[in-house]
């Protein structure tokens, strides 16, 4: 007979079913470690979001250029909104209420701009009539804000391709290079999330981690049960007791 045998049990497993839970296990392994790895990038992220909350405001040209320097950097920077070009970002869910980002570019120079998140506000009576916006005032041209990378695109249901056809426009996700060439001016690598500080007639949600790390450790040793329960499973059913004849 063959296979291990440990005093009247027999472990013989065949050759597809091993190669199968192999695999399986390889794979939920492997997302459990991927979810550690983000859940310590989440901590860090969250870490330097509250380590640089109460920095005095610097002047963006004056920013390092360096992505982990200058990431969720509190600035000010002097400029006009070009209105005539506004983004409603869509699926923004804030209070379990759905509604949109308004970005808008903010001209630094003539032929460039940073897009600012001005802030969310709910749909409006449906989704073919976009809410109203009402218009910064024209004289306060000193914004404040966070320095941030554009809003990851997440599960995307369509692309932009369409959307451009008219102004104000509403996106699925932000594209800076894709807008940046609709635009006809160059836009900045970053956005400027907006403070406090700002009124307008939308409202400036706190910046948040959209997952925190304790969310994802937790997926992690949810993938480590499950590969444990398989393991056991696998074990279980290639075993045989040889005493039961």
């Amino acid at each position: 007979m063959s296979g291990i045998q440990i005093k009247h049990y027999i472990f013989n497993p065949s050759l597809i079913p091993s190669i199968v839970t192999a695999a399986l296990l390889y794979l939920m392994i492997s997302l459990g470690f991927w979810q550690l790895d983000r859940a310590d990038y989440k901590a860090n992220l969250q870490t330097l979001i509250e380590s640089k909350q109460d920095l005095q405001a610097i002047a963006l040209s004056s920013i390092s250029k360096k992505e982990d320097e200058w990431l969720y950097q509190p600035v000010f920077i002097d400029g006009q909104f070009d209105e005539k070009h506004q983004i409603f970002l869509d699926n923004q869910v804030h209070n379990m209420v759905a509604g949109y980002s308004v970005f808008t570019p903010l001209m630094i120079s003539d032929n460039e701009a940073i897009l600012v998140n001005r802030g969310w506000l709910p749909l409006g009576k449906s989704r073919s009539e976009l809410p109203t916006v009402i218009l910064t005032d024209e004289n306060i041209s000193r914004i404040n804000g966070l320095t941030a990378r554009p809003p990851s695109k997440g599960l995307v249901l369509s692309n932009n391709a369409n959307h451009y056809t008219q102004w104000p426009t509403v996106l699925q996700y932000i594209d800076l290079q894709e807008i940046e060439k609709k635009l006809k001016y160059k836009l900045l690598p970053m956005v400027l999330i907006m403070n406090q500080a700002k009124q307008t007639s939308l409202e400036i949600l706190p910046v948040k981690i959209n997952m925190r790390s304790e969310k994802h450790t937790a997926y992690a040793f949810q993938w480590y049960g499950l590969s444990l329960a398989l393991f056991i499973i696998y074990i279980v059913v290639n075993t045989k007791n040889t005493k039961k004849k």
